[in-house]
């Protein structure tokens, strides 16, 4: 090692090494600089270029709902004037809307028109013109009069057409577009938004620009979103970090022959960070002690719960039997009264059945499982479900086969996990506050080997960064949610060698699909397993 070094003691060779680890560190830091700047004008690019398109989304769906309302209604002007001005209210990119009355060989008319302060008025011949060629319920683009404004149009029938004057600066709201991008949303026509960078670039000879170019996704509106990043030299060579490195290795070649004389404090050093390594093993380690320890708390508080609820709900059971008893030999069997006690009792052994499962799941003990019909027991916690539904205006639909759907399952457990399904799909379409809420509960063959349950919203749907942790226990997306709902589905359905998934419907909302085995497949695994 002494040899090896020796050349160090001539000072052109220490300046030349000295020399080769500033090249390479400086090549490195741009490098590395330069893919996180390209990935920050990506994602920043990704991020506007999806509220861009969801933005002109909502315009085609502005479109259907006016065509609808117009060919709906006998005089669409009245009606149409007030949902009209509505949409300017709520989405002030939208600055006009008009109803044309299409004359075929006598030219058009403004049926009606709702135009904002920054709305221009609308030539009828040439909405004519632009949709003279297109089937009924067809949209198409055009250009408008006032700069940064296009026009979309569709053709409700042969008579009448709806357009929408929209402002493309508006397209891109406030503090969306961050303080380094310069940003231009175009058509084929010319350019909408023209945004230069808020925070303008120091000047340097080396200056480029890195760029995210991509269209609006879209059918109807063929626009063209640019982001771009100005990157100068001080940016991909920090001269703090460069001259830190400079002098810290100089130092460092100038010293290497005195830290070989120190080779104890090196040792020292490793075993700090072994110790430190440790630390953060024995810090994991804990952790996980102290998760376990929350589960077993949790089944501890479960099993006691279930101990305490099965005495009111055993006098319950026997009070509503007596009832019943009572009532039979007064003569009142078959009453409303007696219909609500038979209610008590069946509502009570099922509560029963409940707490028996919840304390047989704590107790990790498996309950005897038999062959059932799952569109029976669909169709219960369906009903059982839709008055709860009802009461927060949320449509709830059922699909089911016309044949049985015979698997192996414990039907109590089966309801709960449909239960939580409905409950969950309800409130998310509470949360978007939909007019036109709506859950589906569908029972269909898989394949030959399994039944899908599919419970389906139209809410808000699931986030990207909550969809991987949706199953894990005590996470939950909710401000009170404890986390153990879907934990506990996907336990009871894998117990019976099923699956449920989570995904975002293609439409909008949440879809969640449970796969069961039927009957047959699930006598064959028992039989291979034994």
């Amino acid at each position: 090692m002494h040899r090896r070094l020796t050349f160090l003691r001539s000072s052109a060779a220490l300046v030349g090494g000295w020399l080769l680890l500033l090249v390479a560190f400086g090549l490195y830091s741009a490098t590395s600089h330069r893919q996180v700047l390209e990935q920050d004008v990506s994602e920043s690019g990704r991020s506007l270029q999806r509220a861009i398109s969801q933005r002109v989304a909502q315009h085609d769906a502005h479109l259907t709902s006016l065509s609808a309302l117009g060919l709906a209604q006998a005089q669409p002007s009245q009606d149409f004037d007030l949902v009209a001005r509505s949409i300017l209210r709520f989405y002030p990119r939208i600055v006009a809307i008009d109803l044309i009355r299409l004359s075929p060989g006598e030219g058009a008319s403004v049926v009606s028109s709702a135009t904002s302060a920054d709305g221009s008025t609308v030539d009828p011949l040439a909405v004519a013109r632009a949709v003279e060629g297109l089937a009924s319920g067809k949209a198409a683009y055009g250009p408008d009069g006032k700069p940064g404004h296009y026009r979309l149009m569709k053709r409700m029938n042969d008579t009448l057409a709806v357009s929408l004057d929209i402002d493309g600066a508006k397209l891109v709201e406030g503090e969306e577009s961050p303080r380094w991008a310069s940003l231009t949303l175009s058509t084929g026509q010319g350019l909408l938004l023209g945004m230069p960078a808020r925070q303008l670039a120091a000047s340097s000879l080396f200056a480029r620009t890195v760029r995210f170019d991509a269209p609006i996704a879209s059918a109807t509106q063929p626009l063209r979103l640019s982001v771009g990043r100005q990157v100068t030299l001080p940016q991909l060579l920090p001269p703090l970090p460069f001259a830190l490195f400079a002098a810290i290795s100089l130092s460092g070649l100038a010293l290497v022959r005195s830290l070989l004389r120190h080779r104890q404090d090196a040792a020292l050093a490793r075993e700090a960070a072994e110790a430190a390594s440790r630390r953060e093993a024995l810090r994991q380690h804990e952790t996980k002690l102290a998760h376990a320890l929350r589960i077993n708390s949790m089944g501890e508080m479960a099993s006691g719960i279930a101990h305490e609820l099965t005495q009111p709900l055993t006098a319950l059971l026997s009070q509503s039997q007596a009832g019943r008893r009572i009532a039979a030999a007064s003569g009142l069997q078959d009453t409303p009264i007696d219909s609500v006690l038979a209610a008590n009792v069946l509502q009570a052994k099922r509560a029963a059945d409940i707490l028996v499962r919840l304390r047989a799941y704590v107790g990790k003990s498996a309950l005897e499982a038999g062959v059932h019909d799952l569109g029976r027991h669909v169709a219960d916690i369906v009903a059982l479900s839709r008055i709860d539904l009802d009461r927060r205006g949320i449509v709830l639909d059922v699909e089911l086969p016309e044949t049985p759907a015979l698997a192996r399952i414990d039907p109590v457990e089966i309801e709960q996990v449909i239960h939580n399904l409905i409950r969950n799909a309800a409130d998310a379409v509470e949360q978007a506050d939909r007019v036109d809420g709506r859950v589906l509960v569908s029972l269909r063959p898989g394949s030959e080997e399994n039944f899908e349950i599919v419970v389906a919203d139209n809410g808000t749907g699931i986030p990207a960064d909550i969809l991987p942790r949706l199953f894990e226990p005590f996470f939950s997306s909710k401000p009170d949610g404890m986390g153990l709902g879907l934990s506990l589905c996907e336990s009871i359905v894998e117990r019976f060698d099923g699956s449920i998934v989570a995904e975002n419907g293609v439409a909008g909302g949440a879809v969640f699909t449970v796969r069961l085995p039927a009957a047959r497949t699930a006598e064959r695994r028992e039989e291979a397993a034994e």
